[in-house]
This record gives structure tokens, C-alpha cells and sequence, in this order.
């Protein structure tokens, strides 16, 4: 029997190279056209550029293109357009975080109010009474007032997260300003996005683009057996890329192989075939094709149908169940990680999430690692060099440090094991 392929494979092919500017226009044209009949002068706010006059450049609306046009983008406080009859028009929009609102004396570009915002305030105001913690930082929004692509937490680490502000994979340790800019987590993000609108509706696991441990997308991308380079921000395949048959050559002759992102290098020795997979992936693929080939047969496996899948990063979900059916907190390869371990019929082993564990695992060479509780959950008081402070499920500050730990909203006389 063919062996089947139930998964989902999702692709985000989008090459530059594949838009053709001359397809409606001869070369030459927009050279004639800027003479004669000549460019509009594009508004000012493009070229001046600053904090009060800004504006976004884009292809003017003209024959081919040949033009710049200039949409400005206003302030907060100026006036804007909602459309509509009687209403009239301006020629720009709202900056980022802005949205237009009416008001009775005209339409106004006004801050956006979305939870991200509101945690915004939030913080502004316990720090201007002098309420914030050190190791507390500002939640960041984007553009559309929709929580950023991480959050940090300062001398541990940078997690991704999603537009809701929900902890998502990926995670790295913190390094200041080079975690930050390096860490775009638009893979991570993308199957956040597939797990919520394609899994519900299909009966085994999506697998979409392979992510690298902090939510980027993996240099590498395979379609079957065919591999080739990608951005790792934007997951757009590298023009200059070569393809490679996994049946004839192995991924080290990529240019963009690394083999620190290579968790089984043995995979790319010896004679061919090669290949890119996981032991997860593996296992998931040998548990389909077991469930379908006793549907074939003619047998219910409805109870046993239920297929986990695997991180984005190919690797095995980070809390799993013995045969005992303890929940243990596991790494990239499956091995556990200390002893945090959860035993059924406890309330440890219900509220389980082993974030505080994983986040020691990154840290595993830093002498100022979390306190994690038995079950690999942050502990809701973590101390630092004499200070104590309150923390969430993520390990983020909540309230101002204290010395004495007595003092903290979240204290509880057994707050040393959790």
C-alpha cells in the first residue's frame, strides 16, 4: 500500500523576482512620461520626514506608475476623513496607533483603545506614582494597537507572542538590544495563526513552515524532498537559492546551512538519501498512517485518533505524560528537564505549563536562573541580589520590588514551594 500523506503542507512563496514592471509598460516610457506630461509635487510631509510631518512614499496613481505619491499621516489631534456624503476628504490617514473618531466638532485622529493601549496607561500611571518594578518593562504595541511580536522579561528572556498578547513558541535569552532586534517572530506567529483558523477543521496536525527555537523561520524550507534558503524574517525565498533533492544531496551543500540550527547532523552524512525531520515528526507521520491503514481495514479507532503534533520547530511539545501519567517538562529532544514533574490528582498537575523550566533550559548557563516551582511552573515570587518581586505565569514583574517579602501582594506563608 502507498504510504499517504495527511499532512497539510503550507508554503509562503512570495518572490520579488516574479513581478514584472514592464509587462504593461515599454521600457522607456516612464522616462518620456516624467518630462511630458511630467510628476505632481508630492506633499511635503515624505520629504521633511520628522515627528510632526510624516507621510508614507508609494507608486503615484499615474499611467505605469512613472510618479511618487506621498500619503501623509497624521498626528494625533488633526482632523481626518470617515467618508461618506457631506462629510468631506483629506488626502492622508491616521498614524500608526491612531484611529479617526467622531467627535461633535469634526473627525479627529484619536488613540486607538485596544488592550495593548489600555496595559499601556496602565503602566504609565503606577510609574508616574513610582509603582513599577526594575525588571518591569512597558508593554509594546504595534501599529494597529495590537500587542507586539515579543515581550521581554530583563536577565531572562524574550518570548514571542501573538497579536492578543498570548505567549506563543519561541523564545531566546535575553540580550538587551541584540535579542530585540533579531527576534521578528513572524514564523511563530504564522502558525499561531494556522493552528486557530485551519487545525480545528482537519483531523491530523497542520504542518506549516519550520521555525528556529526563537519563533524566526528556519533558513531551510523543504517542500517533499526538495530544500532551498528563505529570508528568516520574512520566510521569502532568497533569490540567489539553489534547490537540493534530499535524494541526491545532502543540506550541508546549502549555502544557508548552519549547524548550530541542525539539532541531527548525522541525517546529512554518508551516502544518500538524506534528510530534514525529527524524531516528532517521525513519530506523528507513523501514528497517521497506523490509524488509516485500520480505518482501511475496517476497524473504529475514533478513541485512539487524537494526534499531537509537534512544536513548530519540529520538536516534541514540552510537557508530556508518562506511562505512569506523570506530566513531565521535556526538551528539544524529549529528555527531561530537571525533575519537574506533576503526579495526577494534584493540583500541580492541572495549572502545568513548565515555562519557568524551559526558560532555565535557555538559561542553563547563567548563575541568575528563575525558581521554578516542583511542577515547572514560575514560582509567583522570584528573588533577586536582596530583592523579592511578584511575577505571572510568564515570569514578568507585576509590582514594584520588595526587601521584605511580606510586603508583596502575592505573598503566602508557603510561597517557597509554590
Amino acid at each position: 500500500m502507498a504510504k499517504a500523506h495527511c499532512f497539510i503542507i503550507l508554503l509562503l512563496c512570495i518572490s520579488k523576482s516574479l513581478i514584472l514592471c514592464d509587462v504593461l509598460c515599454e521600457q522607456g516610457f516612464c522616462a518620456t512620461y516624467v518630462n511630458d506630461p511630467g510628476c505632481s509635487s508630492t506633499a511635503q510631509e515624505c520629504s521633511i520626514n520628522n515627528a510632526t510631518h510624516h507621510g508614507l512614499t508609494l507608486p503615484s496613481p499615474t499611467i505605469c506608475n512613472c510618479c511618487d505619491y506621498c500619503l501623509p499621516t497624521f498626528n494625533e489631534g488633526a482632523h481626518c476623513s470617515l467618508g461618506g456624503p457631506g462629510t468631506g476628504t483629506t488626502i492622508g490617514r491616521c498614524g500608526d496607533g491612531l484611529t479617526c473618531i467622531a467627535e461633535a466638532d469634526g473627525n479627529f485622529c484619536r488613540r486607538m483603545n485596544t488592550t495593548c493601549h489600555r496595559d499601556q496607561d496602565d503602566y504609565d500611571a503606577r510609574h508616574l506614582a513610582g509603582e513599577t518594578g526594575e525588571l518591569e518593562e512597558r508593554p509594546s504595541c504595534d501599529g494597529k494597537g495590537k500587542y507586539d511580536v515579543f515581550s521581554c522579561v530583563p536577565t531572562q528572556t524574550c518570548f514571542c507572542q501573538s497579536e492578543d498578547g498570548e505567549r506563543i513558541f519561541g523564545e531566546a535569552v535575553y540580550l538587551g538590544v541584540e535579542t530585540k532586534r533579531n527576534m521578528h517572530c513572524r514564523c511563530s506567529r504564522l502558525h499561531e495563526k494556522i493552528k486557530k483558523n485551519l487545525s480545528p477543521g482537519v483531523p491530523y496536525p497542520v504542518v506549516g513552515p519550520r521555525c528556529t527555537p526563537d519563533g524566526n523561520f528556519h533558513p531551510i524550507q523543504c517542500i517533499d524532498r526538495k530544500c532551498y534558503c528563505v529570508d528568516t524574517v520574512s520566510g521569502e525565498i532568497v533569490q540567489s537559492t539553489t534547490f537540493v533533492n534530499l535524494d541526491e544531496t545532502p543540506l550541508t551543500e546549502l549555502d544557508c546551512y548552519d549547524a548550530d540550527l541542525d539539532l541531527y547532523p548525522e541525517q546529512s552524512r554518508g551516502d544518500p538519501p538524506y534528510n530534514l525531520t525529527t524524531p516528532c515528526i517521525e513519530g506523528i507521520q507513523d501514528q497517521i498512517d497506523l490509524i488509516q491503514q485500520s480505518e482501511e481495514e475496517g476497524y473504529n479507532v475514533d478513541f485512539f485518533s487524537t494526534v499531537q503534533g509537534c512544536l513548530p520547530d519540529g520538536t516534541p511539545t514540552r510537557i508530556v505524560t508518562s506511562r505512569n501519567r506523570t506530566k513531565i517538562c521535556v526538551d528539544e529532544r524529549g529528555e527531561q528537564i530537571g525533575n519537574y514533574q506533576a503526579d495526577p490528582n494534584t493540583p500541580e498537575y492541572n495549572n502545568i505549563d513548565c515555562k519557568c523550566a524551559r526558560t532555565s533550559h535557555i538559561m542553563s548557563t547563567s548563575s541568575e536562573k528563575p525558581i521554578c516551582c516542583s511542577n515547572g511552573n514560575f514560582r509567583k515570587i522570584q528573588c533577586r541580589r536582596g530583592m523579592c518581586r511578584c511575577v505571572d505565569s510568564d515570569g514578568r514583574q507585576t509590582e514594584m520590588e520588595q526587601s521584605d517579602v511580606t510586603k508583596l501582594s502575592c505573598y503566602t506563608a508557603d510561597w517557597r514551594t509554590c
